[in-house]
């Protein structure tokens, strides 16, 4: 145990040092960025301490060289906000989530077993005594419908009252006849049999049992052949129509307890199934040993899905809820003394906010903490930003790398139903959302504070941006009208391309992020091609149609109506502004020019902003060297979008070489595309063998991969540090 916490200790400072010289190294470029402007020094502070400053260079009291802070750099004049760029963020691992309205109420989680419903079970006993003749019966579990018949049983005290029977009524004394009727009945004979035993010719040798009730056999004690005698149990019915569940709650929770709330059951075995049911019973007294309180749950059982003695989940939820502003917990810091979280501000600023929290953890999925003062909805919130110490908690975190990101979000379309601008909820009737693997349904988003919204109103038909939080929720980042056209250009059609395609020199398109350029477009199937006028001014109107690629829906004389909607109800353009986030797509650069700083590059599909694939020029920015670009080479582009429009090549990565380990491949996931894969030690990063689940890189067949035979792996690491498998080779390679 020392040993593992010595191991931690070392990996703990190992882990500060590099963040330290991490830090150093990104305030000396930023330094260089700056002295290369020639922008004035207004003094000098310690990397690690913005408070130590000085008026020249030196040492700070860690031994670090003190960093110059020039003219425009200087931080925020709050001395609790801290700006973080794009590149930190990506380092220390910022997930934020959006806080929300929505409803709460506490619940009481606990755990039971089904039983049968005590209200709906007979036991058969007779009241004589007498043998088994013919029974019907043979297993538990038989199933039975009221009145069927059980057995047949020979009772020679049945058989003396039938013949009192005959001869009272023979004899047609009313006296004797309801003296014997009376004496057949405390016997257990039913009024059928008695009603033919008066009318038979000789008295009866056996009496009938029926079945009580509609059920099944869940006790059979009874055979042919077999003596029975009034305390011997012949079987037992139960109708499993209704069943119950049997729960335990903790004595801390007795207080929400109330016959009024409703139950949620859960069983492992039937994933995604939520049975509803009522509270039936809650018992006086609690048990002594386990300091319990039982309560007896009813459940409809009509399909025959929950059977006896089966685990379940349960979920105690009061009828009655309230509307209450939420958070993940994890967002929520607690000192003891006061509660607070890191609010992200607009440019990447972050700033502690005191918050009053209320309920936690005991309503919706049992993450979330209500918040009573402190934040309003929309205020988007830090909510995991530390080191993941296990394995489980790491692979939680690579999965929310393949989540919808700011920077490829899931789109979607369908109709506002409702909106709330004070909450700032929106709920959606949408289509299918590819990206997530959502069907058609109703969906209710959190709108992000910074979503505008306009003149948007219910029964609108919109489209949507939408991204996944840390905790888990996807919220809107962009909500706007629909009305089948994306986005409308101007500009000059000077051909038709012998694919069918528009050669198109247009102006600046915002709705997009286009700049000006000529490029090639699809035209959508039904526009009239012949028609167009070349060399001329001309609108054409522009849809994101599959795989987010923009075409040309209609194109009409420059200042004509446009067909598909009239001017007056196309919704205005919102200017971009300086947070547009970059583009990275996968390209190779053909020629660089250095003199003019341009570089000529074959990009593919921009799906972000509905451009296709294409081969043109970009400017490249000033830290690039154009002399150590590399051309033709399969790589990934970064592009700045300075004004929202035009594009600036900012960085160009190579494609890593992927590290080779020894493993095997435990199971594989098509459809998630997702490999479980059991995996030595990895020295290139320092990464001891485990388990653990894996993304298929592009182009791998799952159907291709060595289940359950060890083999080499090739593994390759991504910019966000998580590794996809990329192939196999045979081990040894």
């Amino acid at each position: 145990m020392r040993g593992r916490y010595f191991a931690l200790a070392i990996m703990a400072l190992a882990a500060g040092s590099a963040g330290g010289v991490l830090y150093e190294r990104e305030r000396m470029a930023q330094d260089m960025d700056a002295g290369e402007t020639g922008d004035e020094i207004l003094y000098w502070v310690a990397p690690m301490d913005p408070n130590f400053r000085k008026d020249g260079p030196g040492k700070s009291p860690m031994g670090m060289d003190l960093v110059p802070v020039y003219e425009g750099q200087e931080p925020s004049g709050d001395p609790e906000e801290v700006t973080l760029s794009a590149a930190e963020v990506n380092t220390i691992g910022v997930r934020t989530a959006v806080a929300r309205v929505e409803d709460i109420a506490h619940r009481v989680e606990t755990v039971g077993f089904v039983d049968y419903d005590a209200h709906a079970t007979s036991h058969i006993h007779t009241r004589v005594e007498g043998w088994i003749e013919r029974l019907e019966l043979r297993a538990v579990g038989d199933e039975v419908s009221e009145g069927d018949l059980l057995f047949d049983l020979y009772a020679p005290e049945i058989t003396i009252a039938s013949s009192e029977l005959l001869r009272a009524t023979r004899s047609g004394d009313a006296d004797e006849i309801a003296i014997a009727r009376t004496k057949l009945m405390n016997f257990g004979v039913s009024a059928r049999q008695i009603d033919e035993m008066a009318q038979a010719e000789r008295p009866a040798q056996r009496v009938r049992f029926y079945a009580p009730q509609d059920g099944v056999v869940f006790a059979l004690d009874a055979a042919d052949g077999m003596y029975l005698r009034p305390d011997t149990r012949a079987m037992s019915l139960a109708d499993t129509s209704t069943v119950w569940l049997l729960v335990d709650v903790f004595e801390r929770d007795m207080a929400q307890l109330s016959v009024d709330m409703r139950a949620e059951a859960r069983f492992d075995h039937l994933p995604g199934q939520v049975f509803a049911g009522v509270i039936d019973y809650i018992f006086p007294e609690l048990d002594a040993e386990t300091r319990t309180l039982r309560v007896r749950l009813r459940f409809d059982n009509e399909e025959g899905l929950l059977r006896p003695n089966m685990f379940a989940k349960v979920a105690l939820v009061p009828e009655e809820a309230r509307q209450a502003l939420t958070v993940p917990s994890e967002a929520v810091i607690r000192t003891g003394r006061v509660e607070r979280v890191i609010l992200r501000l607009p440019g990447g600023s972050f700033r502690p906010r005191l918050v009053t929290t209320g309920l936690r953890g005991g309503f919706a999925d049992g993450r979330r903490t209500e918040i009573v003062q402190g934040l309003a909805p929309g205020d988007e919130v830090v909510a995991s930003a530390q080191f993941l110490i296990d394995s489980e908690s790491a692979l939680n975190a690579g999965m929310m790398r393949f989540a919808p990101t700011e920077a490829e979000p899931a789109t979607g379309k369908g109709l506002l139903l409702s909106l709330d601008r004070e909450t700032r909820q929106a709920r959606i009737a949408h289509e299918p959302v590819e990206a997530l693997g959502w069907p058609a349904m109703e969906t209710e988003f959190a709108l992000r504070s910074d979503v505008y919204l306009g003149n948007l109103t219910d029964g609108q038909e919109v489209e949507f941006e939408a991204v996944r939080g840390a905790d888990g929720l996807m919220a809107l980042t962009r909500l706007g009208r629909d009305d089948g056209v994306d986005a409308t250009g101007e500009g000059v059609v000077h051909a038709v391309t012998p694919e069918g395609k528009l050669t198109v020199s247009h102006d600046p398109i915002p709705a997009l992020g286009w700049p000006a350029m000529k490029m090639d477009l699809d035209v959508q199937e039904g526009v009239d091609t012949a028609a167009i006028p070349l060399g001329e001014p001309v609108a054409f109107d522009l849809s994101v149609g599959e795989g987010g690629m923009a075409v040309i829906v209609a194109v009409r004389a420059e200042g004509a109506e446009a067909e598909s909607a009239p001017a007056s109800e196309i919704a205005a353009v919102e200017p971009q502004d300086e947070a547009t986030p970059p583009i990275t797509v996968e390209g190779r650069i053909k020629a660089v020019d250095a003199e003019t700083g341009m570089a000529t590059i074959a990009h593919g599909p921009i799906a972000e902003i509905g451009m296709p694939a294409m081969t043109m020029d970009f400017a490249l920015t000033e830290g690039l060297n154009a002399a150590e670009l590399p051309l033709e080479q399969d790589v990934t582009l970064t592009f700045l979008r300075p004004d929202g429009l035009t594009m600036v090549l900012n960085a160009v990565e190579t494609k890593p070489a992927p590290m080779i380990v020894t493993g095997t491949i435990n199971g594989v996931d098509a459809e998630a595309g997702m490999a479980n894969i059991t995996h030595g030690p990895i020295p290139e990063i320092g990464m001891p063998g485990m388990t653990m689940d894996f993304a298929l890189a592009g182009g791998v067949d799952p159907a291709d991969l060595p289940v359950g035979q060890e083999t080499g792996l090739l593994l390759i690491q991504g910019a966000d540090m998580s590794l996809s498998l990329a192939g196999t080779v045979e081990p040894g390679q």
